[in-house]
């Protein structure tokens, strides 16, 4: 008897056992997806893991082992989530067409972005917080290219810094760089005329010509992620400016923020207002100042 009765409880035990991972494996992980540009990598931050490549950035590393002062990192650990669990797609010089490209196909190669994330779209599917942004780089990259032909190519190098995260700070080396810098422009009457009419009306019109297209971007973007994942929630990051010595900038930010904060409502997402941004010379975000946005998203996360 006493056999038969420790047999049986030897089989049930058994089957304790047995079932334990199957209600483990069926246990839904919370899981994070970052989609962005260089603000989203953490482009300035120390421990950031990138390196310009002949047609674009290689970025790969960072996906995973992006920096702890990042604000993706910061959303991440304070939702417990680990690297494996919350993944950070910044692509630097990626603009609004490019997050389309890739959120509709997983690949792009366009401008100087070319990336490929044959698993992204299925991550995307199985997101339950998808943060997203876009958009600055649209114009940014359109003024600094105008301003590359303005000056027949003498300003490029110049302004290389605001992609590349170099100059962080206004000190004497900087100072002097940037000074040799002008000097070496050495730039012909036309040209000088030419970048002083750019910086004035023709800015304006760069403004008003990529708003349009942003906003048409970002709202097809959305209803991508829409259609992949109806579940999740959706945050949609809003634009701080990053040339705030140019006034032109500011009044384009803001009308920017706007329409992005219309199409949030329209699609069921959350929209988080960053104008507060710390940010650096070249226009990305200081440790301060992802630690600001990364407070942003966490007040819209609905966990």
């Amino acid at each position: 008897m006493k056999k038969r009765i420790v047999s049986l409880l030897l089989a049930a035990a058994m089957l304790v056992l047995l079932a334990v991972p199957a209600f483990a494996e069926d246990e839904h992980a919370y899981t994070y997806v970052a989609l962005g540009d260089s603000i989203t990598t953490g482009v300035g931050l120390k421990d950031t893991h990138f390196s310009i490549t002949v047609k674009s950035y290689d970025v790969q590393e960072n996906y995973h082992d992006y920096s702890k002062d990042c604000y993706v990192a910061r959303v991440a650990d304070a939702l417990g989530l680990d690297r494996d669990h919350a993944v950070n797609y910044g692509m630097p010089a990626a603009m609004s067409s490019n997050i389309l490209d890739l959120v509709r196909t997983g690949s792009t190669a366009s401008g100087v972005a070319y990336y490929d994330l044959p698993t992204l779209r299925q991550e995307l599917a199985d997101a339950d917080l998808i943060t997203l942004l876009i958009g600055s780089n649209d114009t940014v990259l359109q003024l600094m290219g105008a301003m590359g032909r303005a000056t027949n190519g003498k300003a490029t190098k110049l302004l290389i810094p605001l992609l590349t995260g170099t100059m962080r700070e206004m000190n004497l080396q900087n100072l002097r760089t940037l000074r040799k810098g002008l000097e070496n422009l050495d730039l012909t009457p036309e040209e000088l005329k030419a970048a002083l009419k750019l910086l004035d009306s023709g800015m304006e019109e760069i403004c008003d010509q990529t708003r349009g297209q942003t906003v048409a971007n970002v709202e097809q973007i959305l209803q991508e992620l829409r259609a992949l994942n109806p579940d999740a929630q959706i945050i949609l990051v809003g634009y701080y400016n990053p040339l705030p010595f140019l006034p032109t900038y500011g009044r384009h930010f803001r009308l920017l923020n706007r329409s992005v904060k219309a199409l949030a409502q329209q699609y069921g997402a959350d929209y988080v207002s960053i104008p507060y941004t710390s940010i650096a010379n070249d226009g990305h975000p200081t440790v301060c100042g992802h630690k600001y946005i990364a407070r942003q998203i966490l007040k819209a996360v609905r966990k």
